[in-house]
């Protein structure tokens, strides 16, 4: 026989098992940072400023060798005066890429190519590179990448080789599953 005291016991343990599954749930957001406040680049590429630059989505696109490597990515001034920045990346000679007031300078342009000889740094790896503009030093890490994805194809000094890649090709195998 069931009592009023057994169901208010019951239901009362019925509520707490309930709050205890609803906290577990959901306790993980008080500890733990939301993912979508975190802001963070979009890209392959890095984002650095330096002095009134704003370099934006660069990398290095190298050879096969690592002897050359074409710069990608965007120049921004927003100053009302030129800026020339100064790039040196590991070992390599320094470059300097000039950006007139209120200006973008889009390095995948022809007329912006920038290439960088003995870069010696290999695909997949990054580049510690030294940004200079009026005065001011940031150094940071550049990515290399190389033409295994087709959006760098075109930048790859001296032309992209595709016997560097075709061997990445998928290939198809018989499912033994049945599905």
């Amino acid at each position: 026989m069931i009592t009023a005291r057994m169901t208010a016991g019951r239901r009362i343990a019925a509520s707490l098992a309930v709050a205890a599954l609803a906290f577990g749930v959901t306790s993980c957001g008080a500890i733990n940072q939301q993912a979508t406040t975190t802001q963070y680049n979009a890209s392959d590429g890095i984002h650095v400023d330096v002095a009134d630059a704003e370099v934006r989505n660069l990398m290095f696109v190298a050879n096969t060798d690592a002897s050359e490597a074409r710069l990608i990515g965007s120049v921004v001034n927003d100053a009302d005066s030129a800026v020339s920045v100064s790039i040196k990346a590991d070992s390599a000679s320094a470059v300097t890429i000039e950006v007139p007031a209120n200006e973008v300078i889009k390095l995948e342009d022809d007329a912006n190519e920038t290439v960088i000889s003995s870069l010696g740094v290999n695909q997949g790896e990054h580049a510690v590179t030294i940004f200079t503009a009026d005065g001011e030093t940031v150094e940071f890490s550049v990515p290399v990448v190389d033409g295994t994805l087709a959006e760098y194809r075109d930048f790859v000094p001296g032309g992209y080789d595709s016997a560097t890649t075709e061997h990445l090709k998928p290939v198809e195998h018989e499912s033994t599953s049945g599905h």
